[in-house]
């Protein structure tokens, strides 16, 4: 069974050629530019099957380290509000510690 198949393709692949061959040069050109596009295609097609699983873990892995690094900053800044040196508030998601509104000196 496998070698009737292999002997098969095998013959359609030289029958293609033989008739490629035959072809006149614009057609064969043609037929080129087609088949190329096919490949490119079919390149394009896997490539975004493939990319799709690994932009997933991407994402995922994206949001998990913004949330880490979310959730450091927060306890450093309960942390340092705790803290009887830094006192401050939060004005949303912005900390605005009273050091910063003290005068600025002239010069």
């Amino acid at each position: 069974m496998f070698q009737t198949l292999l002997a098969a393709t095998g013959l359609v692949v030289c029958v293609a050629m033989a008739i490629h061959m035959a072809l006149p040069y614009r057609l064969k050109t043609r037929v080129d530019a087609g088949l190329r596009a096919l490949a490119g295609w079919f390149r394009l097609q896997a490539a975004r099957l493939t990319g799709w699983r690994r932009q997933q873990r991407q994402t995922r892995a994206a949001a998990l380290e913004a949330e880490r690094v979310i959730r450091r900053a927060r306890e450093s800044a309960l942390h340092d509000a705790r803290d009887s040196r830094v006192d401050g508030a939060w004005d949303g998601n912005v900390y605005r510690p009273k050091s910063f509104e003290k005068p600025k000196k002239p010069h």
